[in-house]
């Protein structure tokens, strides 16, 4: 039998309670949270507590004004409940609602709820998010341009992509599809990417992801992808419906391209199926619509085990990518660039901006915040201004 060593004997460990010294932050309590519908489509909320420190979340915008009604509902159930019991508020959101729905506007309302609760807990302890869920393996972020305008001519997109490459972008997405047309509507794929590569450059120049957002059935699917891989495609995303797991099989075992998806799934157990069943190449989770900070780093931790990488659906140039940043920031497997929103104009960033604090791409990186929770100034004026309007 082993001897301790002697030099043990006498060794001792003291645990300090990291809030013995200061303000119980452990006893702070959620009093009211206000949800504001903006431009009929985003959906912001605040999260106020007794001790006068408040959070910031956002819903994923697909469900607009039922999502926000959804998020008004969740919001009275988390009152007198303390911000900082994050996983247990979690579960009690998830488990009182799973008959009404485990995906969708009920998913993307917990995720907002979650995200400002974890904003709150950042403040109090005047540490940014990514603090929280374990510190950071990049200060700054490489993000790729998200051309989100459909049904352009070949040379129209080439014209904007050159814009974007001049900006300082490297990697490029474009949407060149109908959106759910089952092999039927108009698709500009092939050409807009040979015509991308004849004039943008090669692969070394020029990294090129299509999404087409469910416009095809196995053989349209089929049939583009293996250009696609030709062309040199870094990721081939959402080709068919996301239900299709035994398709998402075929196309992988099939295609030279990586397939990417994700932003259709609201939970852990979809996102294993993702890997287990449609073996994916990459996941692209979006943390206003599958859970917030809580669910989305088991996200994380289930693609570093499958050895996947994560590139999220992110649309939204302000809260949203403002909570995505600390995420990509923690994340080992957000090792390609993330999404960013690429059009010239957007709502929330450039006609009422609801951020004090400038996001910039400088080079194709984004900076990740140092300030404490979010660790920027949301303009509460601007969203009160603008809320529930048409």
């Amino acid at each position: 039998m082993a001897r301790r060593p002697d030099s043990l004997k006498n060794v001792s460990v003291r645990f300090e309670n990291p809030t013995s010294s200061g303000r119980k932050e452990t006893d702070m309590k959620i009093t009211q949270v206000e949800v504001f519908l903006l431009h009929d489509r985003f959906v912001y909320l605040k999260v106020d507590t007794d001790e006068g420190i408040a959070g910031w979340g956002e819903a994923a915008f697909h469900g607009g004004r039922l999502t926000a009604q959804m998020a008004e509902a969740l919001g009275l159930q988390v009152v007198g409940h303390n911000p900082f019991h994050t996983d247990a508020l979690w579960q009690q959101l998830f488990r009182t609602g799973y008959r009404i729905g485990n995906t969708g506007a009920y998913m993307a309302a917990i995720s907002a709820l979650d995200i400002a609760c974890f904003d709150i807990k950042g403040k109090a302890l005047g540490t940014p998010i990514w603090n929280l869920l374990g510190g950071k393996f990049r200060d700054r972020v490489p993000v790729y341009s998200s051309l989100l305008q459909r049904h352009l001519s070949p040379q129209q997109d080439v014209e904007k992509v050159l814009a974007r490459m001049e900006q300082g972008y490297s990697w490029v997405k474009l949407h060149t599809a109908t959106a759910w047309s089952f092999d039927q509507g108009k698709d500009g794929t092939i050409e807009t990417v040979k015509a991308l590569r004849d004039q943008c450059g090669n692969y070394d120049q020029l990294k090129i992801l299509v999404d087409v957002n469910q416009a095809y059935m196995m053989p349209g699917a089929m049939r583009v992808g293996q250009v696609l891989g030709e062309l040199q495609v870094s990721h081939f995303e959402e080709p068919i419906a996301p239900w299709d797991l035994d398709g998402y099989n075929q196309l992988q075992a099939a295609l030279e391209v990586p397939i990417a998806a994700g932003e259709q799934e609201y939970n852990l157990w979809q996102f294993r199926d993702l890997i287990t069943r449609g073996n994916l190449d990459i996941l692209q989770p979006n943390i206003t619509s599958c859970g917030g900070y809580t669910q989305g780093m088991k996200i994380a931790a289930l693609a570093e085990a499958y050895n996947r990488p994560i590139t999220c659906h992110n649309t939204d140039p302000a809260l949203m990518t403002v909570a995505h940043l600390h995420l990509w920031a923690v994340c080992q497997s957000c090792v390609y660039p993330q999404e960013y929103y690429g059009e010239d104009s957007h709502p929330l960033r450039d006609q009422t901006p609801v951020l004090k604090t400038l996001i910039e791409v400088v080079k194709g990186h984004i900076l990740v915040p140092d300030g404490p929770g979010l660790g920027v100034e949301v303009d509460e004026e601007m969203i009160r201004q603008i809320a529930w309007g048409d």
